[in-house]
C-alpha cells in the first residue's frame, strides 16, 4: 500500500533543494543508491520495486523536473531505501556496506555507441543545463517578489491576536501528551515547482484537513510553526513541507499521521482548493490599513510572481524535451537483456531480506 507521495526535492532560488539525506541518515535504514546516466532504467527499476512491494507501506518520491519519473522508493516496514543518486540530487554512500551501497546501472551501456554520438550528447547536456539555469533565474526573481509579500504580511500581522487564536485552536484540537519525550519533525516535499507549474501531491489516507487561506504567507507560516511546536511538545512526530518559492523557506504544509490531521496552506501561488476541508481565512489577522496602503505593491508582486512562474514552467518543459532526446541516445546503447537480469536479481535480493 502506498503510504504517501512526495517530491524528492525541487528548484529553489539557490538551485535544487532536497532534504532526503535526512531520510537516508535515519537510524536503521539501509539505502541502495542507483547510479547511471539518463535512460539507464533507474526510474523503471524503482517502479518495479514499488509494484513488487505494493502490499507493504511504501513512500514514493517523484522527480519535480519530470513528474513521470520516480526518484526514490522507501519500503517503510523493511527500512529499505532505493534512490536515484545522480545529479541534481547527488547522494553517495556515507557508510559503504554498513548503511548504504552503490548500484551502478551505467555498466550496461556500450561506451563505443555513446562515443559515436559524443558531439550530440555534449550539446544536449549543455542545452539542458542552460534551460535549467533559466528556470532558476525565474524562480529567484519570483522568490524575491514572494519574499516582499511575506515582509508586507509580517509588518501587517497582528501577532497578539494570532497567538491568542492559536492558543484556543490548540485546546480545540484536544491533542493530549503522548509520551514524556518530544516528537520529531521530518522535512519532506509535498509541493514543488514542476513542469505543471507549482504542484502539490495528493494526501493518501483519511485525514481531517485544515485549509489555511493566506495570500501574504507570513501569518500561515507563523501559525504552522506554532502548530508544529504543539504537536512535537505533545510527543507526536510530524511531517513538514516547506515552500521553496521564497528566499527563506516557509512552512507550507504539516501532516500528523498519528492523529490523522493535516494543515495545508492555500494562496494565489499554490492555488490549492479543498472543498471538504475546514477553512481558516487569515485575512482577519492582518491590519487592513497597512494592507490597503500596500495594495498596489502587493498587486504588482502577485502578478509578477505568477507570470514568472509561467515562464519558468515553459523553460522547464523545454529542458525536459531536451532530456527526452538525450535519453534516447542512451537507450540505444543499453544492453537491456543484462539490465533486466540485474533488475530481477536486485528485486529478489531485496525480497529475501
Amino acid at each position: 500500500m502506498t503510504k504517501q507521495i512526495y517530491f524528492l526535492g525541487g528548484t529553489s532560488p539557490s538551485g535544487f533543494q532536497s532534504k532526503f539525506l535526512e531520510q537516508i541518515k535515519a537510524p536503521g535504514f539501509y539505502t541502495y543508491i542507483l547510479k547511471g546516466g539518463p535512460g539507464t532504467g533507474k526510474s523503471t527499476l524503482m517502479k518495479k520495486i514499488a509494484d513488487e512491494f505494493k502490499e507493504h507501506p511504501v513512500s514514493l518520491y517523484y522527480c519535480s523536473s519530470d513528474i513521470r519519473s520516480l526518484d526514490a522508493v522507501v519500503i517503510e516496514d523493511k527500512k529499505l531505501i532505493i534512490v536515484d543518486g545522480t545529479a541534481p540530487h547527488v547522494f553517495e554512500a556515507l557508510y559503504p556496506g554498513a548503511s548504504q551501497e552503490i548500484i551502478n546501472l551505467g555498466e550496461f551501456w556500450d561506451g563505443n555507441k555513446l562515443k559515436k554520438h559524443s558531439d550530440a550528447i555534449h550539446y544536449l547536456f549543455d542545452e539542458n543545463q542552460k534551460y535549467h539555469a533559466r528556470v532558476r533565474c525565474y524562480i529567484e526573481a519570483l522568490a524575491s517578489l514572494n519574499s516582499d509579500i511575506y515582509t508586507i504580511g509580517e509588518d501587517a500581522l497582528n501577532k497578539e491576536k494570532l497567538i491568542s487564536y492559536i492558543s484556543r485552536f490548540c485546546k480545540k484540537l484536544m491533542i493530549k501528551n503522548k509520551k514524556d519525550e518530544k516528537g520529531k519533525i521530518s522535512y519532506k516535499q509535498i509541493s514543488a515547482f514542476t513542469t505543471d507549474n507549482y504542484s502539490t501531491q495528493s494526501l493518501i489516507g483519511d485525514y481531517s484537513v485544515y485549509l489555511i487561506k493566506d495570500d501574504l504567507f507570513a501569518g500561515s507560516d507563523f501559525f504552522l510553526r506554532a502548530i508544529a511546536d504543539h504537536f512535537v511538545n505533545c510527543g507526536y512526530n510530524i511531517t513538514v513541507s516547506e515552500c521553496t518559492m521564497h528566499h527563506i523557506p516557509t512552512y507550507e504544509h504539516i501532516i500528523s499521521e498519528e492523529t490523522g490531521l493535516a494543515f495545508m496552506t492555500s494562496n494565489f501561488f499554490n492555488k490549492i482548493e479543498n472543498e471538504t476541508a475546514a477553512t481558516i481565512n487569515f485575512g482577519r489577522f492582518y491590519s487592513k490599513e497597512i494592507i490597503s496602503s500596500k495594495k498596489q505593491r502587493l498587486s504588482f508582486n502577485k502578478k509578477g510572481s505568477v507570470e514568472l512562474a509561467e515562464e519558468a514552467q515553459k523553460a522547464l518543459n523545454t529542458a525536459l524535451d531536451i532530456h527526452d532526446v538525450l535519453e534516447k541516445n542512451y537507450i540505444k546503447a543499453i544492453d537491456f537483456k543484462r539490465l533486466n537480469k540485474k533488475t530481477e536479481e536486485f528485486i529478489s535480493e531485496i525480497k529475501s531480506l
